[in-house]
């Protein structure tokens, strides 16, 4: 992607914000993540520029949390202040990690 690598890192939080948005008003969203790899490269470039020790593959270490933090935020919620109106977040995530290599840990 040819995107500047902060807005790379944030349109997936960006994404489920919105979709936030929507379940609380009680619809049915699904979210469609294009590429968590990309995502993940871009969490990647950011960290290696400011000097964090990597992991796995030169990924950050807090890689699997923020993964594991973002694939949460789907679900069937109740919403508040109107307990009849139910929403929920389904997210389909695409993994297309480089040069096609799924011993990635991505």
């Amino acid at each position: 992607s040819n995107m500047p690598v902060a807005a790379r890192e944030a349109s997936i939080y960006t994404g489920i914000t919105l979709a936030e948005y929507f379940r609380d008003m009680g619809l049915n969203v699904a979210m469609m993540a294009d590429s968590t790899s990309r995502w993940a490269e871009a969490l990647r470039e950011i960290s290696g520029r400011l000097g964090e020790m990597p992991a796995d593959s030169g990924y950050p270490a807090y890689l699997a949390a923020r993964l594991a933090s973002f694939y949460e935020r789907a679900g069937k919620v109740k919403c508040l202040g109107n307990p009849e109106r139910e929403g929920s977040v389904t997210i389909v995530g695409a993994v297309s990690p480089p040069g096609g290599d799924f011993a990635d840990p991505v």
